[in-house]
């Protein structure tokens, strides 16, 4: 451990003087200006790494390949306590953040993939670069929430049969993928409605901070202009806090694009399950259409706090009338416009 130049910055240091005193004052701005970190090893060797956005990750990263060892700390009484953004558009833009830093992790010299398994072994590269791999999950997400629904709307079956043997393997992959993370989340006692919760808002990323992540960081290798830093806002008042102790989790009272793409195929997804209710009760084979139907339904039932916010809702947290316009607009665009290709 390299302890400081100032006695005063030492941890164990007790401040015996008021905090209106003239030195402890000047110590402060001192501290505040950073000026002491000029020409030193701090951002680079020591403290957190500069130059990434995701500086806890990319700090833990690079301390695992210069040989460092974690160890799993967890006293009864919590070590700091912070704030996070309860708002939806607050952590949608804190994880798009997060999504662009890991990126440019991954595509730079220190990617986990062939940086991070030379310095610290195989299995442990691949467990940072699954990280760097959260936006790109964002591809099939939003394949599987626009595809399905519009083939089903025009009457196109893309996926076998109920009574295909390839069906199994569908059944298999869903029924195993959400078993395992409901199990994960009970082991380690979380409840049924956390996971429920966790499995909602990962669709609602990848529709939305992921492929936003994507686009822009897509769009910042081609040298095109984007977006700057945004801090997130950890500020909370009073209703919003009453309104999310009383389970209203998600916000949707400011526009923003993000919310268009998720809302968009919530609206879509409406359309295809009643479609294709409609279609089977009016003698449509269920075995053809049902794994489209089924992937519909899941989405419908996800999408039940966007409706909520854009039909039942009243209170500040309800979705603006300008995000229901466009995401109607572009969904009756979308659907009409793949019914003259399909």
């Amino acid at each position: 451990m390299v302890l400081p130049e100032l006695q005063e910055l030492r941890p164990d240091h007790v401040v015996k003087k008021a905090v209106t005193t003239e030195s402890i004052i000047e110590l402060a701005h001192h501290v505040a200006g950073c000026n002491y970190e000029n020409n030193t090893k701090w951002g680079s060797q020591l403290g957190f790494r500069y130059g990434s956005v995701v500086e806890d990750y990319f700090t833990g990263y690079k301390l695992q390949c210069e040989g460092w060892r974690s160890i799993f700390c967890h006293p009864n009484r919590p070590a700091f306590l912070g704030d996070v953004p309860i708002s939806l558009i607050d952590a949608l833009s804190q994880t798009k953040r997060w999504g662009i830093g890991v990126l440019e992790v991954f595509f730079s010299k220190y990617n986990p993939v062939i940086f991070g398994t030379q310095h610290m072994g195989f299995v442990m590269g691949l467990c940072y670069a699954q990280n760097c791999f959260w936006p790109i999950s964002s591809i099939p997400i939003t394949i599987y929430s626009f595809l399905p629904q519009i083939t089903l709307l025009n009457g196109v079956c893309i996926f076998p049969k109920a009574t295909d043997t390839w069906f199994l393997l569908y059944v298999f992959l869903f029924l195993g993928a959400y078993a395992q993370d409901c199990y994960d989340f009970l082991l380690f006692g979380s409840s049924y409605k956390r996971w429920w919760n966790d499995q909602r808002i990962l669709l609602i990323r990848g529709l939305s901070a992921y492929l936003f992540a994507l686009v822009e960081h897509t769009i910042k290798c081609l040298g095109i202009a984007t977006q700057g830093f945004n801090v997130t806002s950890k500020v909370q008042d009073d209703e919003q806090r009453k309104r999310y102790d009383q389970g209203r989790l998600m916000e949707f009272g400011d526009h923003s694009p993000m919310f268009v793409p998720f809302t968009t195929a919530s609206i879509v997804n409406l359309f295809a399950l009643t479609i294709g209710i409609i279609r089977m009760l009016n003698g449509w084979s269920l075995e053809k259409l049902f794994v489209q139907v089924f992937i519909a339904t899941i989405g419908v039932v996800n999408s039940w706090p966007v409706y909520e916010a854009m039909v039942l809702r009243s209170d500040k947290g309800r979705m603006p009338v300008k995000t229901i316009v466009i995401s109607f607009s572009l969904a009756f665009a979308l659907c009409g416009g793949a019914s003259f290709v399909l």
